[in-house]
This record gives structure tokens, sequence and C-alpha cells, in this order.
């Protein structure tokens, strides 16, 4: 199982996601587990996954039903709205947990 260690750990899309009532995030660990959640004003919605990248930029996700998604991604700084400085970040294509882009909140992985 190939992990690109670039991935590993907690993202956000809230500095992307402003004035919208939902954001994302994502957990991402070293031995290949992971959650996404989704938060509104109803509350979170939390999803445990398995991911592998069979290639650099290509990241597979394994849902608890055992469906699997692929998606291209991108880690690069970005600039969110209203930012200054760019902040660490990974970009899906497509959405991931119904986002696109995440900021990198920690490395910390379990």
């Amino acid at each position: 199982m190939s992990l690109d260690t670039a991935l590993i750990g907690h993202w956000d899309s809230s500095p992307f996601d402003f004035g919208v009532m939902e954001a994302s995030e994502l957990e991402f660990l070293d031995d290949g587990q992971g959650c996404g959640t989704i938060s509104n004003a109803l509350g979170d919605q939390v999803a445990p996954f398995s991911w592998h990248c069979p290639e650099l930029g290509t990241l597979e996700v394994r849902d608890e039903f055992g469906d699997v998604e692929r998606y291209h991604y991108t880690v690069a700084p970005a600039l969110p709205p209203y930012a200054t400085d760019p902040i660490p970040a990974v970009r899906f294509e497509p959405f991931l947990f119904y986002a696109r882009e995440y900021a990198r909140i920690s490395t910390a992985s379990g």
C-alpha cells in the first residue's frame, strides 16, 4: 500500500469556504485509515475511510461500505479568500467530502 506522506495530517476546508454554512474536514492517518467530517448548523457527519495512493497525485478512498472513489490531488500553497499570505493546502478533483480545497491544520497522525 502506497501512501503519500504529504497528505498525512488534518485538513480543513473552512479557510476556502468563506461565507458558507457548511465546512468539511479530512484526517489522513499514516496507517492508511482516515475520516471525513461535514459540519453544518445541524451537526457533524463523520465517515471513516481507508486510503492509498496508487501513484503520486492520485488518491483512492474506500468508504465503510467498500465503495472506492478515485481523486486527483495537488499539495501546494494556496491563497484563501481575504487572506494576505498563502497557506499549505491540498486541492482535489473532483470534490472530496463536498469541498475542493483544504488547508493543513496539523501534520499529526496516529
